[in-house]
């Protein structure tokens, strides 16, 4: 699940817990999957899928538009987080300037290109404000511009 395996050990929770949490939350978002499912443990399963090089398999088709370089430095990066030892993880601000990194190397998307799944009331401003933690694509408001991207990776790197 979401703690830090460490925790089992020394019942006690740290920064590093922490960010063993978010490396867990990224993975669902890379995967679909959820932490522990039919006895399976999402950190060992990307582990395994990506020591024998089939992590293409597990990444989740709703990602959508993010280039193959994003998802393999967010994928780096959730994968560190999650390491058993504490010392081998990255602290929050690493996690931050690598998600800035990741985030400068998104494409802008055109607005006419998103289709809206809120046809019911045809309202942008709600469609601008809707997420999911499903995935689906999202449309970010920022300093009165409009920033969309399409997948999760883009919810997580320029938040609402």
């Amino acid at each position: 699940g979401y703690l830090d395996p460490e925790y089992f050990l020394t019942h006690k929770l740290t920064d590093k817990s922490d960010v063993y949490s978010l490396g867990v939350v990224f993975l669902e978002m890379l995967t679909g999957m959820k932490p522990i499912e039919h006895g399976k443990n999402i950190v060992r399963e990307v582990n395994k899928a990506y020591q024998s090089g089939n992590i293409s398999e597990i990444v989740d088709s709703r990602m959508g538009m993010c280039p193959p370089d994003c998802i393999n430095r967010f994928l780096l990066l959730a994968t560190k987080c999650c390491q058993d030892e504490t010392d081998e993880r990255p602290s929050m601000s690493e996690i931050v300037r690598e998600l800035e990194v990741i985030l400068r190397m998104m494409p802008e998307v055109d607005l006419n290109l998103l289709e809206t799944t809120d046809t019911d009331s045809g309202d942008m401003s709600k469609a601008l404000s809707t997420s999911s933690a499903t995935g689906t694509s999202f449309v970010t408001q920022t300093s009165g511009s409009v920033n969309a991207s399409s997948g999760v990776l883009s919810e997580v790197l320029a938040p609402r």
